[in-house]
């Protein structure tokens, strides 16, 4: 189950956001949910959840307005939000929310893609993609221990290996995506300093570059390199 495989049930993010179809990943999260969290949605009040074909501003202030409560049965509230469309007015009213919820209170986004997604939005979630976790060109978790000579040298074993503009282009960005994962896998968002949280929004920008025409893709890892933590053993 990827649920299983991405969310560390210690270590609980604040903000999940699952791209998918939108039946399967609903079922699947509540078996995660029930069986790994001990956390039943059936007449828990507790458990929120809300689909909407497109979400606007309004829909995102309900949501604020709900999370302000305290949970009533035990720990932890959670939201489950699937959309089909989220407007840019109602992404920026919920930037604060998914960036500084109340402690007790995980999100779990359900979105088909992240196309129409503003960068700072995504940068708040910690994002659970089956098609994107494939294999990529280079560990990330051994990239992530690298010094930055060492991901300086790997940088450049990446880029000549990849000469095709179009494939080059997917690889880079798999190996981005891949490098988020780990990173957020090993972040405490609760305890850690914004600006730290920052670099997220980082790798989103340099994710942007990446796709767009021509990019200089050796300059994009090299300023990857720059701004990632290094992981300890």
């Amino acid at each position: 189950m990827l649920l299983n495989l991405q969310i560390k049930k210690n270590n609980l993010h604040h903000a999940y956001c699952i791209l998918g179809n939108s039946e399967d990943v609903i079922d699947e999260l509540k078996t995660f949910l029930l069986k790994e969290l001990n956390f039943p949605v059936k007449d828990n009040p507790d458990f929120w959840y809300g689909k909407f074909d497109v979400m606007d501003i309004e829909d995102g202030r309900t949501i604020k307005n709900s999370h302000q409560n305290k949970p009533t049965k035990g720990d932890k509230k959670i939201f489950v939000i699937s959309a089909n469309f989220i407007t840019e007015k109602a992404q920026n009213a919920m930037l604060k929310l998914f960036e500084e919820p109340r402690g007790y209170t995980h999100f779990f986004l359900i979105l088909p893609s992240l196309s129409n997604i503003i960068p700072t939005f995504r940068s708040r979630f910690f994002v659970i993609d089956e098609n994107e976790a494939g294999d990529s060109i280079i560990n990330p978790i051994d990239f992530l221990k690298m010094s930055i000579g060492r991901q300086m040298e790997a940088v450049k074993k990446i880029c000549e290996n990849v000469s095709d503009e179009e494939a080059s282009k997917i690889e880079i960005i798999r190996f981005i995506n891949s490098l988020e994962v780990e990173l957020r896998k090993n972040v405490n968002f609760l305890k850690t300093e914004k600006n730290e949280i920052k670099v997220f929004e980082e790798i989103e920008k340099v994710r942007q570059y990446a796709g767009e025409q021509s990019p200089s893709l050796k300059i994009l890892l090299e300023h990857i390199s720059l701004i990632l933590p290094v992981l300890k053993d």
